[in-house]
């Protein structure tokens, strides 16, 4: 078994072209204000507080040698024996959110923000109707000003993933072996909410509406020889 936890903080004032996706929503690749480069300070796309890992592989002591079965019969074994599980829990907290609006500010900017009202902070809520994080306390910026909304100020879904694999060998011989292999990735189906709308203007700004990650299953053979 390999257990790890991280705490960790990034932070950046710009987040380049290609650094963000998945449920994260944070800087955008131009600043606001070309001439405020503080104003763009805030926590990277990739700015998880906290990541917690545990992978583990068993081998099941049943079977012929081992613990549970040292003497059974060699069919007996053939189908209990020599069984092996594996798995992958991941845990992580969510990504940081910048919210965005239109450009009221007359400079032509590209990374428009909102205005930032009052505190916000995370509701939890999920589907059509329903709001991630507080959206009244964010508002679209006034004629002539630029969006008093941070980078990253509120922050998305979690992760929470378990995968498990199933497998077992069977002998052909002397020196070649057949492996069967199940594989569920996400067994419990956890659903892996994407990031809300973030554009305070939009009628469906806070929504959460889709998730990814779905339980997959599939089966794998291999002959080693």
């Amino acid at each position: 078994m390999l257990t790890n936890y991280t705490y960790s903080k990034g932070m950046s004032d710009a987040i380049g072209y290609y650094g963000e996706g998945g449920q994260a929503g944070s800087q955008s690749a131009y600043w606001q204000y070309l001439y405020d480069q503080k104003a763009e300070w805030g926590p990277t796309y990739f700015d998880a507080t906290h990541m917690f890992n545990v992978s583990h592989v068993w081998d099941v002591p049943i079977g012929k040698g081992k613990w549970i079965g040292k003497g059974m019969p060699t069919v007996v074994d053939y189908i209990i024996g020599n069984w092996q599980i594996g798995g992958i829990l991941t845990l992580r907290s969510g990504f940081p959110l910048t919210i965005r609006g239109p450009d009221n500010s007359g400079t032509l900017s590209r990374g428009a923000r909102a205005d930032r009202i009052a505190t916000g902070g995370t509701l939890g809520e999920v589907g059509p109707g329903s709001r991630w994080f507080d959206t009244k306390a964010y508002a679209i910026a006034k004629s002539g000003t630029l969006g008093s909304a941070g980078n990253g100020t509120e922050r998305g879904p979690s992760q929470k993933q378990y995968d498990v694999s199933i497998q077992k060998e069977f002998p052909l011989g002397e020196k070649a072996k057949l492996e069967v292999r199940g594989e569920f990735l996400n067994l419990t189906n956890t659903p892996q909410f994407n990031g809300p709308n973030r554009t305070v203007n939009s009628a469906t700004f806070g929504e959460i509406t889709s998730a990814q990650n779905e339980r997959q299953g599939q089966i794998a053979l291999r002959i080693t020889f």
